[in-house]
């Protein structure tokens, strides 16, 4: 399955016209435990909110080809003053395997610990491409960093486009003064601005192709065990390389991947006897070598 899209078909975005042809199958979950009874009366409705927007909003201005993204947000309200309140928010999205629906693992695992904005009992959720918005720019920026990631898994650099409109958010978010969009960051930072960054950064375009080449092993995993192994232990020899002879700092996309991927990984190669592939993984995802070491006993 292609993921085809143009920078065309992105100026669609700009209308927020709602179709069919959704990208995303997102689920929402809103907690409320922090907070009283009438505080919580007032957001009650905010999980079927938050999912009916996702749902409807047609972020590449196209029919979708395939099944759709599952996209997983999880909200843990913290505190509210007046109109604002404090949160903290999960996101995961999934890759299909083989487009098969109810399979694959997460592709993107975000923790958002620090999150605020202003909500009414009767909200208005809208696509902004002019104008930040503290609440829905944020879901969808990571809605369309969800949708580029998919498309890199099915072709060539196929997220680009879905990247610089994730982009034109956070540049937004930079004018509106939202830390986490900030344009200055440390190298090796996690933010918003610095994941999406390196997205786009050229220097990257290499380890962007190979996810293409990872979850092409993954879906050859799928049906011959063997030579998916075999090729995914040639994928991660790859990225090892990529990350020892191309980049001086710690890289933020190639963290975010093994945050997302790395009990998949131990689990596809649990029991396995090549040592190089334990090393790899070792350089590749040092915080998480204790998780490879299980998976290489057989644990």
């Amino acid at each position: 399955m292609w993921r085809f899209v143009t920078a065309a078909v992105f100026l669609a975005l700009c209308t927020s016209v709602v179709a069919s042809g959704q990208e995303l199958e997102a689920t929402v979950m809103v907690n409320t435990q922090a907070l009283d009874r009438d505080q919580a009366m007032e957001i009650q409705n905010m999980a079927n909110d938050v999912r009916t927007y996702l749902n409807g909003q047609r972020y590449t201005g196209q029919d979708w080809d395939g099944e759709k993204i599952p996209f997983d947000v999880t909200i843990w309200m913290l505190g509210r003053t007046g109109n604002r309140f404090r949160a903290r928010m999960a996101i995961v999205s999934k890759r299909l395997v083989n487009n098969q629906p109810s399979s694959g693992a997460a592709l993107l695992r975000i923790n958002e610990p620090e999150w605020s904005f202003e909500w009414s009992f009767t909200p208005q959720l809208t696509f902004q491409s002019t104008r930040y918005d503290e609440f829905t720019s944020v879901l969808d920026f990571y809605a369309l960093i969800a949708i580029g990631l998919d498309m890199d898994t099915y072709d060539d650099l196929g997220g680009t486009e879905a990247y610089k409109t994730a982009y034109n958010i956070a540049q937004l978010g930079n004018g509106a003064g939202v830390k986490a969009f900030a344009a200055f960051f440390q190298p090796g930072e996690f933010t918003r601005m610095s994941l999406i960054t390196e997205y786009l950064d050229l220097r990257y375009s290499t380890f962007r192709r190979l996810l293409f080449d990872y979850h092409d092993a993954v879906d050859q995993y799928a049906t011959n065990k063997t030579e998916g192994r075999k090729a995914m232990a040639v994928v991660l020899d790859d990225m090892a390389r990529f990350k020892r002879e191309k980049i001086s700092n710690r890289s933020v996309i190639i963290q975010a991947f093994f945050d997302a991927k790395h009990l998949e990984i131990a689990d596809l190669f649990r029991g396995y006897k090549g040592d190089d592939v334990w090393s790899s993984l070792r350089f590749l995802d040092p915080g998480n070598t204790q998780v490879y070491e299980q998976a290489k006993s057989g644990q």
